[in-house]
């Protein structure tokens, strides 16, 4: 598997394998967004390719605090081969290169199985509760 920055143009194929791999499409996610996500933080927006097909996903954004991890995600197919830790870790190295101490993210309360790979990866769950309000369509 090659892993490669997020390119213009791979939004189509990127909603399709976390469709596929069970992650809920959500505000954020369209062309435009995932553009200026890639632009605001490059480098961290990765994908990992085989056969010039994307299998994986990566992104995150940096604040110059924290950093954030999204859409982690593996082909179905793929699952079980170390795909989606090496994502995790080329992310994990990028951050602390610039600088990020603590990395975050999110998981369904639903989704147990993600939550084993968080915990096998060294993650812990933080005693938080996830607030969100929605601004508009873009």
């Amino acid at each position: 598997m090659e892993i490669r920055d997020l390119r213009a143009g791979d939004g189509d194929a990127l909603r399709a394998l976390w469709q596929a791999a069970g992650i809920r499409i959500r505000p954020g996610d369209d062309d435009a967004s995932l553009g200026a996500l890639a632009a605001r933080n490059p480098g961290l927006c990765i994908v990992g390719t085989e056969d010039g097909r994307i299998v994986a996903s990566a992104l995150a954004g940096f604040d110059g605090r924290r950093g954030w991890l999204y859409h982690v995600a593996t082909d179905p197919e793929m699952r079980r081969r170390g795909v989606a830790t090496r994502m995790v870790q080329t992310i994990e190295e990028r951050l602390r290169t610039l600088g990020c101490r603590k990395l975050n993210l999110i998981v369904w309360d639903d989704n147990t199985e993600a939550m084993r790979f968080w915990e096998a990866n060294g993650y812990e769950r933080d005693p938080t509760i996830e607030y969100s309000k929605r601004l508009g369509e873009t």
